[in-house]
């Protein structure tokens, strides 16, 4: 069989735990399509738009916790991936991108559907492969074996997408009842020792940690980590420090947790709190959406900030980086907790509790007392998630109404939301991942923008009854208008808002999913009742409500904040 070394690929990948392929249909990736889809240890499915293809897989490997593969033909198909590859790079999310070709010989001859497809993903892959067209000579397939072997210990080791192009020559389709065989291959594997430090090295950091009464942890974007969550919450006990947690965090059931910094820490409230900016700052995870916790804690430097994370990349968004750590945080907490000493400056972590509790006070008061709102029904159809759910905030306002309003707790929910690059292509997709990877229901909290603009995610032949998603449709892109550049402009609500008149109705229909609407509280409380029961379809709940409406009430909001801390 000429084109053996690519059934090797699928032989490799199951050899290395991975369990799915997502493939879009093509011709020039025909060996690579029947290689998978014949392997009798991976699951296969077909989603016919690259771009939603891609965000899909990007799902399904963050609830796998493995490297997921992607397949698709030669062209412009490839390029169509770029988005959800550029997210799957800064979450640090591994996936295989298989990226048919046509041999080099053709490149730029004008040929069809041929571009440059070498090192097409620029610097947003870990790495970038090319196999080659032919692969008769037996040096030639122990290289293909070398090369994608190392493709799937660089994306597992690594944690991010790896690109491996592969030309293929014609005739690329098995005859009519040929076999295609799969023969045991070499699996090349790698063993990670757990990483630690030695213990002068712990003493230092501990007579480090003494020089400083107040102290501070910052928790970005996590996976879900039992044993992190136990680690933390008995060294924050111990040290008596603040945790001050974004939703994204997947750690906002520890006890104390900080989770209204984004509402306290408003610019014009920072005279107000200069006295809660720490002089040793732990910062754990990747990206944080508060952006007043991030100017706040930019515009009052630590004298030390250390950032740990089991990566070696760096990580200096807040821009006074000192030190990092390439340990597992639950590593760090677990050790560093016997060289601690005491508890911390009490008067410290009482003001940011203090803090916190009356902006939770403000909230609940706030949401209850006013008129209906985009903030109002986000609380309300949050508090009425069903224990147990997956829960994916698209970009834009969703994610930020989350992170203000916190999540239920005693729920045990768990948290995504695609902060790498922050766009809200894929935001559907990434949910519907999720929803075909697990058996949990999937709760996707979305704008009208958003859920539009990804509507390709629903375009396949897999039942999504696990599935709910909850679009607040205010007609166009509302944040706009609650952000000081764009409202000030004359061409606000043509080139920024973007008006649009769309319903999900529509899309419901075409997709057989079941649908409800509503435009005031009593409705939306009325449809939760039944929204989040089982079903055999996805559901739609489209809530409807005024974006210059919406923006007062949000100003409101922060008002009443800004005049409570004021007093």
């Amino acid at each position: 069989m000429i084109l053996q070394h690519i059934n090797d690929i699928a032989t490799i990948c199951a050899g290395h735990g991975i369990k799915t392929a997502i493939i879009s249909p093509g011709s020039r990736s025909a060996a690579l399509t029947l290689a998978f889809v014949r392997h009798p240890d991976i699951e296969t499915k077909v989603i016919s738009d690259e771009r939603s293809a891609a965000f899909i897989a990007l799902g399904i490997a963050q609830q796998q916790k493995l490297p997921v593969a992607l397949i698709c033909t030669s062209g412009s198909a490839a390029y169509n991936y770029a988005p959800a590859i550029a997210e799957a790079f800064y979450q640090e999310i591994p996936l295989i991108i298989l990226t048919a070709d046509r041999p080099a010989e053709w490149t730029n001859q004008y040929d069809g559907q041929t571009i440059q497809q070498s090192g097409i993903y620029g610097k947003h892959v870990l790495a970038n492969f090319d196999l080659p067209a032919d692969a008769s000579h037996k040096d030639v397939k122990w290289h293909c074996n070398r090369v994608i072997n190392e493709a799937i210990i660089i994306a597992k080791n690594k944690q991010g997408p790896v690109h491996v192009n592969v030309p293929i020559r014609e005739p690329f389709y098995p005859e009519r009842n040929e076999i295609i065989s799969f023969p045991e291959v070499r699996i090349i594997q790698q063993k990670f020792a757990v990483k630690n430090l030695d213990r002068k090295d712990w003493i230092k950091l501990g007579y480090q940690w003494q020089q400083h009464s107040k102290k501070a942890i910052v928790l970005g974007q996590l996976d879900f980590d039992k044993g992190l969550q136990n680690a933390l919450y008995r060294f924050a006990e111990k040290a008596g420090i603040p945790v001050i947690a974004d939703i994204i965090s997947n750690l906002q059931e520890l006890p104390g947790v900080i989770t209204n910094q984004d509402s306290f820490l408003n610019p014009q409230l920072n005279p107000v709190h200069q006295d809660l900016a720490p002089t040793l700052l732990i910062t754990v995870g990747k990206s944080l959406i508060s952006k007043n916790l991030k100017l706040f804690l930019r515009n009052n430097p630590p004298t030390e900030h250390w950032h740990i994370s089991p990566s070696d990349r760096i990580n200096d968004t807040l821009q006074h980086l000192t030190q990092t750590f390439d340990i597992h945080p639950e590593t760090f907490f677990t050790e560093f907790i016997k060289f601690i000493g005491g508890k911390g400056d009490f008067n410290f972590i009482n003001q940011w509790q203090n803090a916190n509790l009356r902006v939770e006070k403000q909230k609940e008061q706030f949401v209850k007392s006013r008129k209906f709102s985009e903030l109002q029904a986000f609380q309300v159809s949050l508090g009425a998630v069903p224990n147990k759910s997956i829960l994916h905030f698209a970009n834009s306002m969703s994610v930020r109404y989350a992170n203000i309003l916190g999540l239920p707790q005693g729920k045990n929910l768990t948290v995504f939301a695609n902060r790498g690059t922050s766009g809200i292509d894929g935001s559907n997709s990434t949910a519907v991942g999720a929803a075909l990877s697990q058996k949990n229901q999937v709760v996707l909290f979305t704008g009208d923008m958003a859920f539009f603009y990804d509507r390709n995610a629903f375009w396949h032949n897999y039942n999504l009854k696990n599935l709910r998603v909850i679009v607040f449709n205010n007609n166009g892109g509302g944040i706009f208008k609650m952000i000081d550049g764009p409202k000030r402009q004359a061409e606000l609500e043509e080139y920024f808002v973007t008006k649009q008149v769309l319903s999900a109705e529509n899309t419901a229909k075409d997709f057989g999913f079941e649908y409800q609407t509503c435009a005031n509280l009593k409705d939306l409380k009325g449809h939760l009742e039944s929204f989040y029961l089982t079903s055999k379809t996805a559901k739609i709940l489209e809530i409807k409500t005024n974006a210059d409406k919406n923006t007062e009430s949000f100003n409101e909001y922060k008002k009443l904040v800004i005049e409570s801390f004021s007093q």
